[in-house]
């Protein structure tokens, strides 16, 4: 019988390796732009095109590599990084598993050209699935410049599993995102195919950010800074404002490396612990300098994953240095009494510091069980108080209506056999109603979100749509991903009333909405309206119109609180009822309670 077990063959070795290393374009975005970092690069510039399945392109000023360094690098387990194991624990790179070049080039297409600033000549070499098929001498500049194409192209499995270019230009933005916040020094670059995304010169930290992943007015940035024996803390956390229902903004570098630590996130939200809703997560940038022999960073070959030595207590300085800088947070207004009280100078204040002694004066005639406001010619009026009222009479109450602060507008839908008697509301919240001769409670809120969602439901279907034109267009500046994002739902946006175009770098103008859209508030819903739609989209993987749908009900409804005229409350509670679902709203949850008589007797027994 013939031996079974065989060595297999290096190209094998590395397309199964690569299974780890490589999980999607973003994987070799983060390979390649830690490589440039580590060669002493200062301007880095990053190009792809399709979502990176077609192009991947990192060009560099770094130190570059001579001949034989250009074509070693390629091999698996070939490193500059590391020389023993010892250096595991006094790593200063990114990269030193040598992996992840051998691993990209077992799975694409690879162009290679590299200078070093004492040679005259550079090096190209291409490699295609692991096998080289040129180096020769090439003219160029100093650094080196990577073409990674077609990825995947010789395991078409794996490329059916990536996602859509949108989703995959998504991955790589937030990749380019965390290299260039962990080193603003570093004058950075990201073009989506001619389109410039990024163009970060070198500054400081707080800049980068901001240039990076704050484009609205509201909230403002904590700066962190804290020296232990332990751990060294510094960089920025959001205030209350900056907080969001989606993941994203929460950085957490150690050494300069990007990492993934529940643990340590969990300390973070700890300390907005009533600041922010529960299912909000805080905006933070922080970098912990540990020493490196008391950290393990040889987990995972994505070299997120890092085992502390001393977890708990870092978990604890983390905390406290959060709460610290949250307490120095001004939440509280200051009130400027300068705008309506009179200026004195301190020279006149201290001239007439002679303060006189109060008179106390009394009224002789004053009786407590005598008001001034009844007079003696009206006392007769009180007795037709105690008058009994005709059966044909009932008091009624005469106020002023509060103005409602959001339009409804009335829907056209089939009409069904609905009665629906007299409706008035309480704590502005809520609607107590006769439906059908029965008492029912309603939340507005959630009412409101059930009828636009079927209304943006049946808008996307269908052809033409409403759109009021608004008279002076208003500009949106977004994150990048933002941006890639609406890019993606450009046109159903549109058909849901929307009037919205590309004005420019991440920039978008809107010059129409949908009617029911309070005026004003464009930005705001906008901007609502992909956050709700990333968030269904992590946790309910929804159909893209679909998700938009309930994304955009969800931010163009009433707010809690908002006052009502009568007539609104009729025609929302007729709408709700003439709605397919009127139970609840699209994410399950219930939007009115029927309270029967039967329910009523009980609670009075």
């Amino acid at each position: 019988m013939s031996d079974l077990i065989r060595l297999l063959p290096e190209s094998i070795a590395n397309q199964i390796a690569a299974g780890e290393v490589v999980q999607r374009p973003a994987s070799v975005v983060k390979e390649l732009l830690e490589n440039s970092l580590d060669a002493g690069a200062t301007k880095i510039k990053l190009i792809f095109r399709d979502g990176g399945q077609t192009l991947l392109q990192i060009i560099d000023n770094g130190k570059g590599m001579s001949d034989t360094d250009a074509r070693m690098c390629w091999e698996r387990h070939a490193t500059s990084k590391i020389q023993k194991a010892e250096d595991l624990f006094s790593l200063a790179t990114f990269g030193f598993r040598g992996e992840a070049l051998a691993s990209i080039a077992a799975v694409s297409q690879v162009e290679m050209k590299s200078k070093r600033e004492e040679d005259s000549l550079g090096t190209l070499i291409i490699i295609e699935a692991s096998e080289v098929k040129k180096q020769e001498v090439v003219s160029m500049a100093n650094g080196t410049t990577i073409s990674v194409k077609n990825l995947f192209f010789n395991i078409p499995v794996r490329r059916n599993f990536l996602k859509s270019i949108a989703v995959e230009t998504k991955y790589i933005i937030e990749e380019f995102q965390r290299v260039a916040l962990s080193r603003p020094d570093v004058e950075m670059s990201l073009f989506n195919g001619n389109n410039e995304v990024y163009k970060l010169s070198s500054t400081q930290l707080e800049s980068r950010i901001e240039d990076i992943l704050i484009k609205s007015s509201k909230g403002s940035l904590l700066a962190v800074e804290e020296h232990t024996e332990i751990v060294s803390i510094s960089g920025f956390i959001g205030s209350p404002e900056l907080a969001r229902k989606t993941r994203g903004n929460q950085f957490l570098f150690v050494n300069g490396r990007f990492i993934k630590e529940p643990y340590f996130h969990h300390a973070i939200s700890n300390a907005y612990d009533g600041l922010i809703d529960k299912d909000h997560h805080p905006f933070y940038v922080l970098f912990l300098e540990i020493d490196p022999s008391k950290i393990d960073v040889n987990v995972h070959p994505t070299k997120t994953e890092v085992k502390f030595e001393e977890g708990r207590p870092i978990y604890q300085i983390i905390s406290s240095v959060a709460t610290k800088a949250l307490s120095h947070y001004n939440v509280t207004p200051t009130l400027d009494t300068s705008a309506f009280l009179p200026s004195f100078s301190e020279k006149k204040i201290n001239e007439e510091r002679h303060v006189e002694p109060p008179s106390i004066k009394t009224n002789t005639n004053y009786n407590p069980f005598i008001s001034d406001g009844v007079k003696k010619k009206n006392e007769t009026a009180w007795e037709k108080l105690y008058e009994p009222f005709r059966d044909d009479e009932r008091p009624t109450i005469d106020f002023q209506p509060v103005k409602p602060q959001t339009e409804i507008t009335q829907f056209t839908s089939k009409s069904k056999n609905v009665e629906i008697g007299t409706a008035f509301q309480v704590y502005s919240t809520y609607i107590v109603c006769m439906v059908n001769r029965e008492l029912y409670l309603v939340n507005q809120k959630r009412a409101h979100e059930r009828i636009l969602y079927e209304k943006y439901h049946s808008q996307l279907k269908s052809a033409a749509v409403g759109c009021q034109q608004l008279l002076f267009p208003r500009t949106l500046e977004l994150q990048a991903a933002d941006f890639e994002l609406i890019l993606q739902l450009l046109e159903d946006i549109n058909q849901l009333g929307f009037d919205i175009s590309v004005f420019g770098k991440n920039t978008i103008i809107i010059n129409g909405t949908p009617a029911d859209i309070t005026k004003g508030e464009e930005k705001e819903i906008l901007e609502g309206i992909l956050e709700n739609y990333k968030l269904n989209q992590q946790h309910l993987k929804l159909d893209k119109r679909e998700n938009l749908a309930r994304s955009l009900a969800r931010n163009s409804g009433i707010s809690k609180g908002t006052v009502l005229e009568q007539e609104q409350l009729q025609m929302l509670i007729t709408d709700l009822f003439e709605c397919e679902q009127p139970r609840y709203t699209p994410s399950g949850k219930v939007t009115y309670i029927s309270l029967e008589q039967t329910k009523l007797s009980e609670l009075f027994e």
